[in-house]
């Protein structure tokens, strides 16, 4: 297993996989800006839909995950990894367009959000879709299970 950490904003754009140099210019109101921001952190914490889907992965898929300290991490864990991030990609493009805001124009006000000093707006994307993370809700909902 090799770890990866997503915290530089070319690893976050990539896992979303869009293209920052396609954007348009209509979207550059800063209120704008700060409201798609706002939507999307309301969303990821308060949607009951998203953490239903969220909680059903997890159960679904929690049972090969080791809940032993210090136990190996096996090749599954990375195949389960990347299912985890695409729900995830998935579900944020589909609630991003919804709001009437294109991938690639999410990808810009992500990409000028990350860039600024101490900003801390889209950690929580970068943090769900961290593999220590994510290996860390696999085991704890392999531990309410038995």
């Amino acid at each position: 297993y090799q770890r990866r950490v997503h915290g530089t904003l070319s690893e976050c754009l990539f896992f979303f996989r869009v293209a920052v140099s396609f954007f348009s210019p209509s979207f550059h109101s800063i209120s704008m800006t700060a409201q798609i921001i706002a939507d999307v952190e309301r969303w990821l914490f308060e949607s009951d839909e998203f953490a239903n889907k969220m909680e059903q992965f997890a159960q679904k898929n929690c049972d090969i995950f080791s809940t032993e300290e210090g136990a190996e991490n096996k090749l599954e864990y990375t195949v389960i990894y990347n299912q985890f991030k695409k729900l995830f990609e998935t579900e944020l493009e589909a609630f991003v367009t919804s709001k009437g805001v294109s991938v690639a124009e999410f990808a810009r006000v992500a990409q000028q959000e990350c860039s600024q000093p101490n900003s801390s707006a889209l950690k929580w994307i970068v943090a769900t879709t961290d593999f220590e993370v994510f290996l860390q809700m696999m085991t704890e909902e392999k531990r309410k299970k038995q």
